[in-house]
């Protein structure tokens, strides 16, 4: 294989590039899980002050790679400046499509020899699966996903780095993730055991273990307590309740006040306040505007509604396999707080492990972007014992 086409190496560490954490994690995951430069990246991130700066530069940065024959490294910008984009920018199809096709041909070597993009069956649409096989006999099947914002196409690495560990792997996009979203318009789904038995039916597999990244770290839980075929889930994020990780950034009052009203069912007043907020508060927008086209929300409103209902305390009495939750220390999503209800949700877990990972080891941010060797590890020595102990 072109060896100046094998992906990406790790990226370690978690700098502090930009002061605003948002942005911070999004240009460090640039680098760590699509293929830009650190370098690069770290000039680029002083451009960066609201939404439209972030779309500009990343533009710029992209079409400079271009210029420079720096395929891999342009992807990556694309890819986020695409991102960032709100869904009524006329740029946004044109930008995806741009970048996806640049992905394919450039690695197309990897999916000619190492993995099999595939389409599986899903209502009346398909959703993209990849399918990657270790030469020898797979020591057991993984089945991989992302949540609110992933694309398939960042998780290259990882999937090879788990391959490469001798598993088979099944990444999917679902609902609301990526290409589901922008070309079938399928949205989030708190039924995601639906969405993950169907690649399981597809495919024929069982004694699989799920792993569901960011958000997935709620929905794969959900798959598990719908589906006894997933022996294993790790939560790559520690999601006990998707509003309620909304809602953390606020102060207590602000939080128990909006729990009131969508209790109350006040929607205007809630709809006229993230209005509000919108207008001095880009990512509050971006957030909002995100949130209501992948939860198919007609609100705001709307979607905290359907937010909540993407929750592990409704149905974590089901599971009963082993379950690995990853959490952060620096999380500025996710407080470290958010662990015990969501491992007191699970009280009939056959096994429970929580490893929180911290700004020591590179590793305090969302997903522990920074330190994604680490973390893969850890996954995979924590299949390999429960396989061995016959779980």
């Amino acid at each position: 294989m072109n060896k100046n086409l094998y992906p990406y190496k790790f990226f370690r560490g978690y700098p502090q590039i930009n002061p605003v954490p948002f942005f911070n994690l999004s240009l460090l995951r640039t680098v760590d899980w699509n293929g830009g430069d650190i370098d690069e990246v770290t000039v680029a991130a002083k451009q960066i002050v609201d939404i439209d700066s972030w779309i500009k530069t990343f533009n710029d940065l992209g079409d400079k790679a271009m210029a420079d024959h720096r395929v891999g490294n342009a992807i990556a910008y694309y890819r986020w400046a695409e991102g960032y984009m709100p869904w009524n920018d006329p740029r946004k199809t044109a930008a995806y499509d741009k970048h996806v096709e640049l992905f394919y041909k450039y690695y197309a070597e990897i999916f000619d020899s190492k993995i099999k993009l595939d389409r599986l069956p899903y209502g009346d649409t398909t959703l993209p699966v990849w399918i990657a096989k270790p030469k020898q006999q797979p020591r057991g099947a993984i089945v991989l996903h992302g949540g609110y914002d992933s694309y398939l196409e960042e998780f290259l690495q990882i999937a090879l780095y788990l391959t490469e560990a001798g598993y088979a792997v099944y990444a999917f996009e679902g609902p609301g993730q990526g290409q589901v979203v922008r070309k079938s318009n399928l949205t989030i789904t708190p039924d995601w055991h639906k969405v993950v038995g169907a690649l399981l039916d597809h495919y024929e597999l069982d004694d699989v273990t799920l792993i569901g990244a960011s958000l997935g770290g709620a929905l794969a839980p959900r798959a598990a307590a719908g589906d006894q075929r997933i022996k294993r889930v790790i939560a790559w994020g520690v999601m006990p309740n998707f509003l309620n990780v909304l809602l953390s950034t606020r102060p207590k009052f602000v939080q128990a006040l909006v729990r009131i009203m969508l209790k109350a069912h006040l929607a205007p007043v809630i709809n006229l306040v993230m209005s509000i907020q919108a207008k001095t508060d880009p990512m509050a927008a971006w957030g909002v505007q995100h949130g209501m086209k992948t939860f198919g929300a007609k609100s705001a409103y709307d979607f905290m509604r359907k937010a909540d209902k993407i929750q592990i305390a409704d149905i974590g009495d089901k599971i009963t396999g082993d379950v690995l939750i990853i959490g952060s220390d620096r999380d500025h999503f996710v407080p470290p707080s958010f662990y015990k209800p969501m491992i007191d949700a699970m009280p009939n877990a056959r096994t429970l492990t929580y490893r929180l990972f911290t700004q020591a080891e590179c590793s305090g941010s969302h997903c522990v972007v920074g330190n994604t060797r680490g973390v893969l590890d850890l996954m995979i020595e924590w299949i390999s014992s429960h396989e061995k102990e016959g779980h």
